[in-house]
């Protein structure tokens, strides 16, 4: 029986600290918890057949390359072709707005187009090593040469007269995804779960991880597994834009090579292989978008536990909570399914791309049958009849 996270319905929550579950989100390079496998996911049924469905016309547009150097592989190094400009001269700071261990974030207006941005700003002290500033211009060229909708664009590098470095991308005015839900929670909360439209309220979350779904399977086209993915790198801007944020842990996964690399990430977003040290798959993303989706249906964690240690033991014994919504709505079994396919111990029995996981989401939110509970006579009958 899971060890399941109890939520103090007293506690307010604070949008601007780590209060509750969220105080343990922060990524990390982890050692491992001396545990030993589990052999099975505790809440799986057993692997389960893709039902027989008609085909569907291909979308043309998937089949579109108007440029032939969009496939190209992404430059992952941290080399910089000629000297940078000058921040001072190109664009003027407003405020600091965030803040993290090294680095700090501000608002900055250009002097040239007067469009708002921000500026991230890498903190380096005496002693720093050159690892810091190459993990920090890696990342902005990734980030850069991933061009999607649901990637923050990046304007460029700049230096000042004290070699720093800063990176300037697209201002976006909004919040992330654990605020968001965050939000939702307080409200039921402190107001009633009934004073609400839930269903409907699901469905737009449901919309909103699609987007996420959709950038990931993106980025998986162009070999890059994400290995960071949680609700604080996820943020929704102030017109329902949704973007998949912080891609400093990226790796472009090698057909020939070696994907094997040191553990970094947020324990409570682990995937077991991961903590097995095994090679880097993308299916490790589509394991870590399940325990999203689990987050966005529950409003609460799909790893129990009360330490980073709690959360990896966990993961690795493959002892997730069970689907139970905080606030004891009732889930649909199709839903569930979804989950538990996207959430399973070994990476066979996940689907295998991001599309096919987002596919079955599109059709359970338009009544269709889906590959993760494949219909049987009596269910294709009523689906038939009630349409």
């Amino acid at each position: 029986m899971s060890n399941k996270t109890k939520i103090d319905p007293t506690v307010a929550v604070d949008l601007d600290g780590d209060i509750g579950h969220g105080a343990y989100n922060r990524t990390v390079t982890v050692a491992l918890p001396n545990v030993t496998a589990f052999n099975n996911d505790k809440r799986l049924s057993g692997g389960r057949k893709s039902p027989g469905q008609k085909k569907e016309i291909e979308d043309y547009i998937k089949g579109v390359n108007i440029n032939p150097f969009i496939s190209s592989h992404l430059d992952m190094t941290s080399s910089i072709n000629g000297a940078l400009d000058s921040i001072t001269e190109n664009y003027a700071l407003l405020e600091e707005f965030a803040e993290g261990a090294t680095a700090s974030v501000f608002s900055a207006r250009d002097r040239k187009l007067s469009r708002l941005v921000a500026v991230k700003s890498l903190k380096l002290g005496e002693g720093d090593s050159t690892e810091i500033v190459n993990a920090f211009v890696t990342e902005a060229k990734v980030t850069a040469q991933l061009d999607h909708p649901g990637i923050i664009p990046i304007y460029g590098l700049y230096t000042d007269d004290n070699n720093g470095i800063y990176l300037v991308m697209k201002l976006v005015n909004g919040k992330t995804l654990r605020e968001y839900l965050r939000n939702i929670a307080l409200n039921y909360r402190t107001r009633g779960i009934d004073t609400f439209d839930e269903d409907a309220l699901l469905r737009k979350r449901l919309e909103i991880f699609l987007r996420v779904c959709d950038t990931i399977a993106y980025a998986h086209h162009r070999h890059v597994i994400h290995r960071d993915l949680k609700p604080e790198n996820i943020m929704i801007g102030k017109y329902m834009e949704v973007y998949v944020m912080d891609w400093g842990l990226a790796r472009v996964l090698e057909e020939d090579g070696d994907n094997r690399v040191k553990i970094s990430g947020t324990p409570r977003y682990f995937a077991p292989e991961v903590l097995r040290r095994e090679e880097l798959d993308l299916r490790s993303d589509i394991f870590t978008l399940g325990l999203i989706l689990q987050e966005v249906v529950t409003l609460q964690p799909a790893v129990g536990g009360n330490s980073e240690k709690e959360f990896m033991t966990n993961i690795f014994k493959g002892d997730l909570e069970p689907i139970e919504h905080q606030f004891y709505r009732k889930i649909d079994k199709d839903l569930q399914a979804i989950i538990l396919k996207a959430t399973a111990y070994y990476m066979d029995e996940r689907y295998q791309t991001v599309d096919e996981f987002s596919e079955d989401i599109r059709r359970y939110m338009g009544g269709l049958s889906i590959s993760a509970r494949p219909d049987n006579f009596l269910t294709r009958i009523l689906r038939r009849i009630f349409g």
